[in-house]
């Protein structure tokens, strides 16, 4: 699968788009529970797609060029099954996998920040 038609295969996972929808809802909530008015709340989006997995990052607006621009690692999603794991900039980590987009209830297991730790 070529990088176009991997990138059209994510918009149409209704499962994944309702996850981000979801996480950026939780973090606009967040933003305004605290009060924060000193930038815009940052967005999730889809950073960049491998062959197994998509890396989904935190976007922010830069205050010179007011262009959105990736600041962290939300979490990244394996394509094959809708697995959501915990990751570094490069990559996921072993046993990082905290929920499956499939599951009715796995915004519960993410915050404004990006996955739960595992307890």
């Amino acid at each position: 699968m070529n990088k176009e038609t991997a990138i059209q295969a994510l918009k149409n996972d209704i499962p994944l788009t309702d996850f981000i929808r979801g996480v950026n809802k939780k973090i606009s909530d967040y933003w305004t529970r605290m009060n924060f008015t000193h930038s815009e709340a940052p967005i999730v989006m889809v950073d960049s797609i491998g062959k197994r997995y998509a890396k989904l990052a935190t976007f922010r607006s830069n205050p010179v060029s007011k262009k959105l621009e990736a600041d962290s690692v939300y979490c990244f999603y394996d394509i094959a099954n809708g697995d959501l794991l915990k990751g570094t900039w490069k990559a996921p980590v072993a046993n990082g996998v905290r929920g499956n987009v499939k599951e009715p209830n796995v915004l519960d297991k993410f915050t404004e920040h990006g996955p739960a730790y595992l307890r």
